[in-house]
């Protein structure tokens, strides 16, 4: 009795089963019908912010249906792997190429969100109209230490070489020429790049990517400023004996102080300067 009990519940359970996986590979068939089959894609693994330098660590496969897939993304026709000699391909191609958007994680890799570095991915797009570019000497003097970075704000002080005065000193000039400048790059990292620089190790060609923080390599600094202060700052650093010194300021304190012109000799005078007046915020 026990064993046609048994025998009969058996066959019950794989007639259960037969039905579930046939009511399965119809939904299957019906979701196939309606979104296509399986393929994989590109995505983010992470956040990618913009004018990131796209790595092969950023980026993995996933298997979604074919009407889902996103215009221009990175896709394969078929389902592939990690290890596959497909997928290692395709991540070849973007390797190096930056995130002309912040891409967000789980989010698609398509070819109008990343571009080769060209102009598009420039300093050129970051300056605004009517604005220019212009570098100055970095030295750790000149720049707060090499503390400042893409995105800080200064204050653009000029030591002018005024000749020799009277009784025979030497004679140099400081004055405040600019106050509330942007600065675009330190040496080629820029604004809204990640503050990062990336270097590729001796022989086996793998990049290592160091903190901003970390490198003070760079001789110059990128600021913006309009045509005729172009000019001047040209002319200023273009003497032998001139410095451009960066006076860093809270990137939140837009107001604008007048300020008088001083000698070196003034440090040896008794004489006390009133501290500065506030002229207001632009």
């Amino acid at each position: 009795m026990n064993n046609k009990a048994m025998t009969l519940s058996l066959i019950m359970a794989a007639i259960a089963v037969y039905f579930v996986m046939a009511s399965v590979s119809s939904i299957e068939d019906e979701a196939k019908k309606k979104f296509g089959d399986e393929i994989t894609v590109l995505v983010a693994k992470d956040d990618i912010k913009e004018m990131s330098t796209i790595m092969d660590a950023m980026v993995e496969p996933r298997s979604i249906p074919s009407r889902f897939v996103e215009p221009s993304s990175i896709s394969f026709n078929s389902v592939v792997t990690e290890d596959s000699k497909e997928y290692a391909m395709a991540v070849k191609s973007i390797f190096g190429n930056v995130a002309i958007v912040p891409i967000k994680k789980g989010e698609q890799i398509s070819a109008n969100k990343i571009s080769a570095a060209s102009i598009r991915t420039g300093l050129a797009p970051q300056v605004a109209p009517g604005k220019r570019a212009i570098s100055i000497p970095a030295g750790e003097l000149e720049t707060v230490g090499k503390l400042v970075k893409p995105g800080d704000r200064v204050d653009l002080i000029a030591v002018i070489d005024a000749g020799v005065g009277a009784g025979g000193r030497e004679t140099k000039i400081a004055k405040t020429i600019l106050q509330d400048v942007v600065i675009l790059a330190v040496g080629r990292n820029i604004t809204n790049n990640i503050a990062r620089k990336v270097d590729i190790e001796g022989s086996g060609g793998k990049a290592k990517v160091k903190s901003l923080v970390e490198f003070d390599g760079y001789s110059s600094v990128t600021i913006e400023v309009d045509p005729a202060q172009a000019q001047l700052i040209a002319a200023i650093v273009s003497g032998s004996s001139n410095k451009m010194i960066l006076s860093l300021r809270n990137n939140d304190d837009t107001d604008r102080v007048n300020l008088q012109s001083v000698r070196s000799q003034d440090a040896l005078s008794g004489s006390v300067r009133e501290p500065a007046q506030n002229t207001g915020t632009r």
